[in-house]
């Protein structure tokens, strides 16, 4: 049989418990409305530079590819003259380099490594970047196009011309990289970057 203060004691822990759950409620729900209200805003950062990055995309996408189709004999390739081939370099690099922020370390990396194999980065400290695409292949060969005259040699690099299969690697492993910046994945199969052939 409880004494006196032992049934005190307990009507005052009991009376405490009951005070203390409402206030108990009261700050495990502020502190989830809290948590809840970061991960809205992460989530809205997150959706705000993935719309960035589509933006940016459809923006580089066309040119990638006539620097693509430049390089590689296809497409319109004879309607790119050396000149415009290197515009497409300026006007890319400014456009990625300027939102270099927005993209992984991979995806950039994925795009220098593809500028690298079109252009001599750093051949000459005054000059343009020379392309490393090649004059002439089995597909075609620029001399015999409208446009090509004496100071065409000029616009190429003197060293080694990039295979066209470095080409299309290149050009691979940067849309592979774009695509998991992008999250562009396939129902069959998880989103994996998977390094190009060699």
């Amino acid at each position: 049989m409880a004494t006196g203060t032992e049934s005190t004691s307990l009507e005052v822990a009991k009376l405490a418990v009951a005070a203390l759950t409402p206030m108990a409620v009261v700050a495990v729900g502020y502190v989830l409305n809290r948590r809840l209200r970061q991960v809205e805003q992460v989530q809205w950062a997150n959706q705000t530079v993935i719309s960035r990055r589509v933006e940016i995309f459809s923006e580089v996408a066309p040119k990638l590819n006539r620097l693509l189709c430049f390089a590689t004999f296809v497409g319109r390739w004879k309607e790119i003259t050396p000149a415009q081939a290197i515009m497409l370099k300026r006007e890319l690099d400014e456009t990625m380099y300027a939102n270099r922020v927005l993209f992984s370390d991979r995806l950039f990396t994925g795009y220098q490594a593809f500028m690298r194999t079109l252009f001599a980065m750093y051949a000459s400290n005054d000059a343009d970047a020379p392309l490393r695409a090649p004059v002439s292949t089995t597909l075609g060969d620029r001399r015999k196009l409208p446009w090509w005259d004496h100071t065409m040699p000029s616009y190429f690099t003197t060293g080694s011309s990039a295979s066209l299969n470095d080409i299309h690697d290149a050009y691979d492993l940067l849309g592979q990289r774009f695509r998991a910046d992008l999250y562009v994945t396939h129902t069959s199969s998880p989103l994996l970057i998977q390094e190009p052939r060699r």
